[in-house]
Order: C-alpha cells, then sequence, then structure tokens
C-alpha cells in the first residue's frame, strides 16, 4: 500500500497574512478528531496517546500553521460524525470521502489507500465469486462510509452496525462463525495478525479502495485555507520522511533478516541440486498436457456432433406426433365420418399427444438433473407390487413382438414393505424395460429382483441390438442415442432413459452399471439401498369414513387459472359431471383468488394453478389457508416431479394435478374433496 500525499510547494511561503494569523492565533482551540484504529496510520500507544503516520503529519501541520492543535480522541466513530454534523469538532484527522458529507465538511488530499476486502470466517467456505455475498449479513461499524457503499453495491444484503469499531467487528464474526466485515486490507490483515484471529481470512476484494482525506468543518473559512496552505507547503521529503520512519518500525524489510538469507541459500543449493529433475519433470509435463489438450479438443468435438445431432433429433421426434395431431384433427373437422373411425382418430390424437408430453417430460427432468434441482424422496412401498406393476406395463409390446418376457422375484414377504424413492425407482425401471423390449427383436427380456445386505438387486437382461464399446464410452451423456452409430434402423424417442435413470439411481445412493456387446444384447444391474419398514404401520391403517351432512344443491368451484384456454377447458370437464351441480368462479392470478374467497367464504373447492402473475399459486394456497383452512385446494401444475408436489403440499394444498389435466383425474379429485 502506498501513502499519497499529493503536494509540492516550499516550505518557506509563508501560509497567512498578519490579520490572518492574528485571527488563528486569537483563537482559544482548534479541535481535531482522531479515530485511533487504524495502525500504523494512528493508534494508541500504551500511554494511550495517539500515534503514527496521521499524527505526525499533523505535527508537521502543527508547525508550518505555528500553532497547537488540541486532539479529541473518539473510540467510536459514530460520535465523530454527530459533532461534526453539529460543529462540535474544527478538523478530522482520517475521514472517507462521501457524498452526505460534503454538505458540511471540505476534504483534502487523499492521504493513503487501500482496498477494501471482505473478510469472513473460515468454516463458512469459499466463495467463488463477488456475487455470492448479494444476500449476504455484514457486521460494520456505524456511520462507516462503506455501509451506504454496500447498500449501493448488495441492495440485498443484510447490513448490521452493533459494533464501535472494525476489531469488535472482526470478534464478533470469528466467535459467532457468521456473518462478514468489509474494511481496508491493512487494516483488517493487522487485526487478524495481532489479535490471534486466526479463524478469519479475506475472501474477496469489491472494487473499491479506501482513500481518506483530511476534512475541515465547511463553515470555518479561515482553518480551511490555513489547512490548504499547510499541506502545500508539505515537500515530498518531508512525507517520505515520516513514512519511512513509521514504515520500518511496522514492517522490517524481508531482505534485512537473517532468516531471508538463510532460506536464500538453501533454495539456491536445492534449486542447483534440483535443476536437472525439474527440467526432466517439466519436459514429460508438457507431453503429458499437449496429450490431455488433445483427447480434449476430440470430446470436445464429438460432444459438439452429438449435441448437434440431439437438437436435430428432437425437431425430427417431435414433428412426428405433431404431423399426427395436426392430420387427424384436419380429417376429423372436414371428413365425413361414422363413430368408430372418430373414435380411432382421438385416440391416435391422445397417443401423438401423450408421446409428444414424455419428450417434453424427459427434457425437463434432464435440465433439472444438470442443474442439480431434484434430490431423492423417502416412502414406504410394496415392493413387489411396485416391480410387478413396473413390469406388467411392457407385456402388450414384448407380446406384440413375440419375445419372451419373464420376471422373477426373489423378495420375502417379510421385506416386502422397504422405505426408498418410489417415483424415481418406478422411472429408473420404465426407462430400462422400454429399452429391453424396444431393442430386442428376438430371444427374450429377463427381470431379476432380490434383496441382498440391504439393498435392492436388480438385473434386466435382453437379446436386443447390443451397444458397440465405443458408444458404450458415452451411452449416457445427456446428448447420446445408443443406436446413432451402431444400426442403420431408426428408433422412436430422444435417447435420454438411461441419462435419466443413472442419474436417479445415483441421487438414491445407488449404482447403474451397463454391460452390453454389439449385435448379442445387453444386460443392466441397478443397486440400490433401501431400509426395511413395518408394513403394518403404514398400509393397515383404517381409514374414518367422513361424516356425510346434507347434501347441498349445488357446488361453488373456484378456478384460478390465468391462461384462457386451460380455463375453458376444466370448467368443461366440469360442466361435463353429470352427477354434479356447479357455480364456477375463475381467478386469474394468486391475489385475485384470494379476493374471491373473501367475499365467497362459502367455496367447496379451489383448483390452484401454480405458474401465475401477480402472486403465485404456492403464496396464494398459503394465505387462503389461514383464513380458510377447511377449503381443500387442488394444484395444478405442468411440473410433476417430487419436489414440485412437496411444495404443493407444504403450501396447504390438499391434492395435486399435472397438466395435462385428464377427466378421470378430475373425478377422483372431486369424490374425494366433494361429498355428493
Amino acid at each position: 500500500m502506498s501513502v499519497l500525499f499529493l503536494i509540492v510547494s516550499c516550505q518557506d511561503t509563508d501560509l497567512m497574512n498578519k490579520e490572518e494569523r492574528k485571527s488563528l492565533h486569537g483563537r482559544e482551540r482548534i479541535q481535531v478528531a482522531v479515530y485511533p484504529s487504524y495502525p500504523p496510520y494512528i493508534f494508541l500507544d500504551k500511554n494511550d496517546a495517539p500515534q503514527g503516520i496521521l499524527t505526525d503529519y499533523l505535527k508537521l501541520l502543527e508547525k508550518r500553521a505555528q500553532f497547537k492543535f488540541e486532539i479529541k480522541k473518539y473510540d467510536d466513530f459514530s460520535n465523530i460524525m454527530e459533532d461534526a454534523r453539529n460543529n462540535n469538532v474544527d478538523l478530522i484527522l482520517e475521514i472517507q470521502e462521501a457524498p452526505s458529507r460534503t454538505e458540511y465538511l471540505n476534504f483534502y488530499f487523499k492521504l493513503f489507500e487501500s482496498p477494501y476486502v471482505i473478510v469472513g470466517h473460515k468454516d463458512q467456505g469459499k466463495v467463488k465469486t463477488i456475487k455470492d455475498f448479494e444476500t449476504a449479513t455484514f457486521y460494520l461499524p456505524k456511520d462507516f462510509a462503506i455501509v451506504d457503499n454496500l447498500k449501493d453495491q448488495f441492495p440485498k444484503a443484510t447490513i448490521l452496525t452493533p459494533c464501535r469499531n472494525d476489531l469488535e467487528c472482526l470478534q464478533n464474526i470469528s466467535e459467532s462463525g457468521a456473518g462478514y466485515f468489509v474494511g481496508p486490507k491493512v487494516v483488517a490483515t493487522y487485526y487478524i495478525q495481532s489479535n490471534n484471529l486466526e479463524d478469519l481470512e479475506i475472501l474477496k476484494y469489491i472494487g473499491k479502495d479506501y482513500e481518506p482525506s483530511i476534512a475541515v468543518v465547511s463553515n470555518d473559512v479561515l482553518l480551511n485555507d490555513v489547512i490548504y496552505n499547510a499541506m502545500q507547503s508539505i515537500t515530498y521529503q518531508d512525507e517520505q520522511e515520516i513514512v519511512n520512519s513509521w514504515l520500518g518500525t511496522f514492517n522490517k524489510p524481508f531482505y534485512l533478516t537473517t532468516a531471508f538469507w538463510i532460506k536464500v541459500s538453501i533454495g539456491i543449493l536445492s534449486l542447483l541440486l534440483l535443476i536437472s529433475v525439474f527440467n526432466r519433470y517439466l519436459q514429460h509435463s508438457i507431453n503429458s498436457k499437449i496429450s490431455e489438450l488433445k483427447k480434449a479438443k476430440i470430446k470436445a468435438e464429438q460432444s459438439n456432433k452429438l449435441k448437434t445431432s440431439f437438437i436435430n433429433n428432437i425437431a425430427h421426434e417431435m414433428r412426428t406426433p405433431m404431423n399426427a395431431i395436426m392430420g387427424f384433427s384436419d380429417l376429423l373437422s372436414k371428413e365425413d365420418l361414422d363413430n368408430s373411425q372418430k373414435e380411432d382418430y382421438l385416440n391416435i390424437i391422445n397417443q401423438a399427444c401423450l408421446r409428444l408430453m414424455e419428450m417434453m417430460d424427459n427434457v425437463l427432468e434432464i435440465s433439472l438433473l444438470q442443474n442439480k434441482q431434484l434430490s431423492a424422496q423417502k416412502n414406504p412401498v410394496l415392493l413387489i407390487e411396485l416391480l410387478t406393476k413396473c413390469f406388467d406395463k411392457y407385456k402388450v409390446t414384448a407380446g406384440l413382438k413375440k419375445i419372451p418376457y419373464r420376471l422373477e422375484l426373489d423378495i420375502p414377504e417379510t421385506l416386502n414393505c422397504v422405505v426408498v424413492d418410489k417415483k424415481k425407482l418406478s422411472r429408473t425401471l420404465k426407462y430400462v424395460l422400454d429399452n429391453a423390449v424396444k431393442f430386442t427383436s428376438q430371444g427374450e427380456v429377463f427381470f431379476f429382483a432380490t434383496i441382498k445386505d440391504n439393498a435392492l438387486e436388480m438385473t434386466i437382461t435382453d437379446t436386443g441390438i447390443g451397444i458397440s464399446n465405443e458408444r458404450q464410452k458415452s451411452i449416457f451423456d445427456s446428448y447420446s442415442k445408443s443406436n446413432q452409430y451402431d444400426t442403420t434402423e431408426l428408433f422412436q424417442g430422444l435417447g435420454l432413459g438411461l441419462t435419466i435413470s443413472k442419474a436417479y439411481t445415483e441421487l438414491m445412493n445407488g449404482q447403474l452399471d451397463l454391460h452390453s456387446e454389439l449385435g448379442k444384447g445387453t444386460t443392466v444391474h441397478i443397486h440400490v439401498p433401501i431400509a426395511v419398514a413395518n408394513k403394518q404401520e403404514f398400509f393397515n391403517e383404517k381409514v374414518n369414513e367422513p361424516v356425510k351432512g346434507p347434501k347441498p344443491s349445488f357446488y361453488k368451484i373456484l378456478i384460478a387459472e390465468d391462461v384462457d384456454l386451460n380455463f375453458l377447458y376444466l370448467k368443461s370437464l366440469l360442466e361435463k359431471m353429470n352427477d354434479y351441480q356447479f357455480q364456477i368462479l375463475r381467478a386469474e392470478n394468486g391475489q385475485e383468488a384470494i379476493d374471491i374467497m373473501e367475499q365467497e367464504p362459502d367455496i367447496n373447492l379451489i383448483f390452484m394453478d401454480i405458474q401465475m402473475p401477480v402472486m403465485n399459486g404456492f403464496k396464494a394456497s398459503r394465505a387462503i389457508k389461514e383464513r380458510f383452512p377447511y377449503v381443500p385446494i387442488i394444484a395444478k401444475t405442468a411440473y410433476t416431479n417430487s419436489e414440485d408436489r412437496q411444495k404443493a403440499f407444504a403450501s396447504g394444498c390438499d391434492g395435486f394435478i399435472s397438466k395435462p389435466i385428464k377427466p378421470d383425474i378430475v373425478k377422483e379429485m372431486l369424490k374425494k374433496f366433494i361429498h355428493n
């Protein structure tokens, strides 16, 4: 750090005329406020007297002005600012210039500069960028100029001023292990080292410097002239003498120490002994780096090709169901069809929509996995039933292909009830079984599962097209498609199944391994840790029948939905329910839903969309449940992962349906939440 006294003048010049000198010496006193907390610039010695570079500089000003100033010590900087605003002090020896202070103070020259740094506890972990502090909590002394700077730089941060000085703030952070401090680097370093605050460290520069000046109250014209002229009279040689005397005291030059020369000698000898070894190592390292760069280049080129292929594949795959939807919709509107043909066309459109939705879900799932926005959940599961259900989904497809499709479960009834992430386990098996059946045209598909050492061990074996050794290296890449290079036969899908399956397995602290030989088939082994649970505790509870009251003539339904088409669709579904009479109300955002509930407290059921303007469904549900806890709320959203379900239920929702909404699901919700 350098001290910047920007003065070039001649000290022999008289600073004042006779009238000014007479007026100055006629004053009873000139008070100088000092805040002795920044060694080596200003601090208190063992006799509690101010010492340091700035006090010597003040003495030089006194000599030039031929006037003795009265020093007024402060241990709380906010008291200095209060006295300055009330004209209870004449001059401040060290203060950072700020726009709000120029109203009552004049600032003269920058005395020194030191970068502002952020200090934190080592246990808080490493930070990467300055943005990591945007919502942090900072502890600073009251009325420090850096407080306003931080408010501008980090408007979302919490800035507390409970301490009187820098040292007290640092000690609080050291003791609590939380929060951050911002101050000049030289001050922070000195206090950390001199007070054994070894659990603190400097984390980041904030891009600003501490540049204090000498300040004089603005309404004292004579004192302003004296200080200005006195500082102009100080030469570069004068300031260097002061600086060198103190820096030498605090920081003895390293090159004058015995330890330095011992280390240099040892270093030179070591360097001479190791230079030949180092040269060989350097050559080896360069060759290794060149080899790594070549491999990285090849991998990057391959990855780029895969991404391009993946994007092209998305466009191709999505056009296929879209073509079916648009084509058969057009036929329905123009052709003279009988009921059977209409039903066939509608089934085709429905299947195409489901296929399109599955593609979109897979792409969204990959995005959430790559951004680490998913986590494993713990659910009680009847394992035999779950595995059998997953297996049965592909019985029909396997039967149409005329390939044997076998299941063998070695799971005793005593271990049937386990705790595991039900959804992720089901989807993992779905993708693996789907691939096994899809890519097998002859031979068989065999699914075996057992429990061993508190883990579910599953093996899915097929005799399909297999995967080459080269493709197995990238089979779990997000942009890979297993049949891309292995066969000319085209299979539908985006090729994301194995990527998602492996990611799900790892989220459950498990492992998925794949062994395959091109043209001979594939074996996938899945290992998932489980915990055995008490079946009676979760599945044999008695359910109390709800007490039925008098049946109302109609039910009030509130649909909170901002998209017109979605509202009209759900409204049409409800109006076609012949077993019910509904009065349907609509809110276009969460706040409007709250307002309608206040006006219509007898609403029987709410369908709450999650993504809405003004206020989303989570906040609206929470607010409604606080006032009307008896009103059931069904969340509806396009997001279907377990985290979204948990968030909905945590907000007070009683049910959850995903888009596109199916009539059967709506019927189930009505039966569950409306007595009819």
